[in-house]
């Protein structure tokens, strides 16, 4: 719910540099902490996308970047 919430808030603009480094933190906490696979592999892709396109997420924090559906929530 936590991740889910920080990409939104990104997503729509109005996130920080700290949202990146809270989903790092939230990724590692839920991959290290579930007991099962699908549970450690759940955050795989929050951090593919953060470590291969970490320059649009900083594009969207900076105003410099409107993707496509701009506004829309991140599914859920």
């Amino acid at each position: 719910y936590q991740m889910h919430e920080l990409l939104n808030r990104i997503a729509e603009g109005e996130g920080t540099t700290d949202d990146l480094a809270k989903l790092e933190e939230l990724c590692d906490v839920v991959a290290n902490t579930s007991l099962c696979g699908l549970g450690q592999t759940s955050p795989n892709p929050v951090r593919s996308t953060l470590r291969y396109f970490r320059h649009e997420y900083l594009e969207l924090i900076d105003g410099k970047h409107i993707p496509a559906g701009a506004g829309q929530e991140v599914a859920s």
